[in-house]
């Protein structure tokens, strides 16, 4: 017998494989994903690589608070159900970001000693 699971989007059931019901499902929920880390992409950026314009203009409280609206976007309107991917699903498909975090750990403790 095949477990059951629920879809990312709509929470109906759907067979194992997969993480979504439909394509629609699929697309309603990569979409939702797609316009929140663009909003959220220019306001890390800065944090990352302008430190002082960045602090002056409280981009951190603000990538902050556009996070806690996303969820309460979640409650509202997917009955609480969360709109992102599991951390460890995004590191398995993405190795590559192991390694780079391994590497700079490893350039700061060179640059240390």
């Amino acid at each position: 017998m095949a477990r059951v699971h629920a879809c990312l989007e709509c929470a109906k059931p759907k067979p194992e494989r997969g993480d979504f019901c439909s394509t629609k499902c699929r697309q309603t929920f990569n979409n939702r994903r797609k316009l929140r880390g663009a909003e959220l992409y220019d306001l890390y950026m800065a944090l990352r690589f302008e430190r002082d314009a960045a602090k002056q203009l409280g981009v951190f409280q603000l990538i902050n608070r556009m996070a806690s609206n996303f969820r309460q976007e979640d409650k509202a309107e997917r009955a609480g159900r969360r709109s992102w991917r599991r951390t460890q699903a995004v590191i398995e498909e993405r190795p590559y970001l192991r390694a780079v975090v391994t590497s700079v750990r490893i350039g700061r403790q060179g640059a240390a000693r």
